[in-house]
């Protein structure tokens, strides 16, 4: 099933706080043609081949992790690659059956609901929490839960979360987060230029190249 349709990654990682209820797998998608001013992930706007993956591919990575209670797709804008993101869906849940799908999107859900294309409404229907709306830099508010702007709104489509449990996953799901593998250091988080940690580190990248 869409075995001719990949997904263009920008970015994964394995176990996240920051994006969605509980521990998540991330998947960021390459491309977005809304390109909100002040975006934290400006670096996955442009429309460029990257990694491309194939949904089963992206299943068995997911089959692979322990402790998650779900998938988060990010980006990039996820609904500008509709088919490929719930084919991705699909394959996980035939392999997790469990596991649950959060997704941030720079449309609004009314937007989303209106559209005619079949992949987009499919997705829809595979997601339990939707972050949805553009970024806005003057609606800017890091003490948001899972969106950076007040325009931002948390949707639950399906019946397996609900709005009373946002006060419990508030002080559970920090506003920024950051994994070492080895090799790269991977952030994420709704802190944008305002984080502390990229404060830090810029400040240092700063000192070693003034005393080099």
């Amino acid at each position: 099933m869409g075995g001719d349709v990949l997904l263009n990654v920008a970015a994964t990682m394995s176990h996240s706080r920051a994006n969605g209820p509980g521990v998540r797998a991330v998947i960021w998608v390459q491309g977005c043609t809304i390109g909100c001013p002040g975006c934290y992930n400006a670096f996955t706007h442009a429309h460029k081949q990257k990694n491309l993956v194939s949904p089963q591919t992206i299943a068995e990575w997911v089959a692979g992790l322990d402790g998650i209670e779900g998938v988060s797709f990010s980006g990039g804008e996820p609904f500008e690659q509709a088919k490929a993101v719930w084919l991705t869906t699909q394959a996980i849940r035939r392999m997790n059956p469990s596991l649950t799908f959060f997704s941030y999107s720079g449309f609004d859900l009314d937007v989303l609901q209106q559209s005619r294309d079949e992949n987009v409404t499919g997705l829809l229907n595979e997601l339990d929490i939707l972050s949805a709306g553009p970024y806005m830099h003057s609606k800017r508010d890091s003490g948001l839960l899972w969106r950076g702007s007040s325009n931002q709104k948390l949707h639950y489509l399906s019946d397996v979360y609900s709005e009373s449990k946002e006060f419990e996953w508030s002080r559970s799901s920090p506003v920024e987060e950051f994994h070492f593998d080895g090799d790269v250091i991977h952030f994420t988080g709704f802190e944008g230029k305002g984080s502390k940690f990229m404060r830090a580190v810029n400040h240092e990248l700063k000192s070693l190249s003034t005393s080099g």
